[in-house]
């Protein structure tokens, strides 16, 4: 974890550390889980698990690796340019997962998940090269899982928009991202993991 300094307001100390307890990779892990395991017992970790590594592990592995100095506190890609390196990387990396999903036949909703954590990766480098956008890719990730998870479940999973609000208001603090940013992350996510995951 960021070593945070305790003389910072208690504001920024928390926004901190949300920002690095509720950061994407945690949120895929978190998601693979509910849907994999929550769904289909054990008999779904290992799908899981597929997700796990190709969308959050090796993604993580390369960004510590192309981060520069290796250290933890640069894995949330704060330089734009460095995302537009990463981020084709981590949608082959997700592609691959969902590959490996397809061909031991995965239950549905697990490849569903897959597509649309890959659809939404992959949409949101258009907009950080084209667009020149520094999009929030943790409010992205995070409402994209609850879209989907409400889905998957019940609309009472949407109540974690409420998290996603108070992580937007996180990125804004620490000064990583703009209220824009944070709002057309979670608009993104919601619209793109939440269309591609119905579709299945």
């Amino acid at each position: 974890m960021t070593v945070i300094s305790p003389d910072l307001p208690a504001p920024q100390r928390a926004a901190r550390l949300l920002s690095d307890w509720i950061d994407p990779k945690n949120v895929i892990i978190g998601v693979s889980l509910l849907i994999g395991c929550g769904l289909y017992g054990w008999k779904g970790l290992g799908w899981a698990a597929v997700a796990i590594v190709f969308a959050a592990v090796l993604p993580m592995a390369y960004i510590l690796y192309i981060a520069g100095d290796g250290t933890w506190a640069n894995r949330h890609l704060t330089d734009r340019q460095q995302r537009i390196t990463v981020l084709p990387v981590i949608s082959t990396s997700v592609a691959a997962g969902l590959t490996i999903q397809a061909a031991t036949h995965a239950p549905v909703p697990l490849i569903a998940m897959t597509a649309a954590m890959w659809a939404t990766i992959t949409a949101i480098w258009p907009v950080t090269v084209i667009a020149k956008y520094k999009i929030s890719v943790h409010t992205a990730v995070t409402a994209g899982s609850f879209a989907m998870l409400a889905q998957a479940y019940n609309l009472y999973w949407l109540s974690g928009y409420l998290l996603v609000a108070v992580l937007g208001w996180a990125r804004v603090t620490v000064n990583e991202h703009t209220l824009s940013q944070v709002l057309t992350g979670t608009a993104l996510g919601t619209l793109v993991a939440g269309t591609v995951y119905g579709a299945f």
